[in-house]
């Protein structure tokens, strides 16, 4: 019976993604800039469809032009304010599965993006972010990572309840 047990709870943690693609976003804070990771995983009911935006030549693979096409198509999709002022993120760094891990739904697409925001005055700030890449298919998680500068000061985040809209409250410590 415990055996039975345990088999049954280690299933679960080789569980791949199945109908929609996870859209998993950190967000980073710094006084002179501001970072963002996406991880897409795309589930195995809708990978092809994923593939399929960003194979735009329909030949089985993802070029590199593909892929920095695609990455900037989902910069493109996800707007990102600060204090009202729209940032414009910048692609740092890109990795992609084969085309079996997106099938497989174990397939994580990473993008790292960045833009410059500062240096920030000390005091209140806000940050808003909203996804819209896929959003017919698409699952998201957003979050903050705690700012390695200690001058910054995470105060609140709120999310809508898709997790599509977020938006991180922060200050900045005058020097002391």
């Amino acid at each position: 019976l415990l055996g039975s047990l345990l088999l049954a709870l280690a299933t679960g943690a080789w569980a791949h993604r199945l109908d929609d693609c996870l859209q998993a976003t950190v967000v980073s804070v710094a006084t002179n800039r501001i970072d963002i990771e996406i991880d897409l995983t795309p589930g195995v009911a809708v990978a092809d469809h994923v593939w399929a935006v960003m194979d735009t030549n329909r030949d089985g693979l993802v070029s590199d032009d593909e892929r920095a096409a695609y990455a900037r198509r989902v910069l493109t999709d996800i707007r990102v304010g600060l204090d009202e002022e729209v940032l414009a993120l910048r692609v740092v760094e890109t990795a992609f599965p084969s085309r079996q891990d997106v099938r497989g739904g174990v397939g994580v697409i990473r993008i790292k993006a960045t833009a410059p925001a500062g240096p920030l005055a000390a005091g209140r700030h806000a940050l808003s972010l909203t996804n819209a890449h896929l959003s017919a298919i698409s699952v998201y998680l957003v979050n903050a990572l705690v700012p390695e500068d200690r001058a910054i000061r995470i105060t609140k985040q709120t999310r809508d309840e898709l997790q599509q809209r977020y938006r991180l409250e922060f200050a900045v410590m005058a020097p002391s």
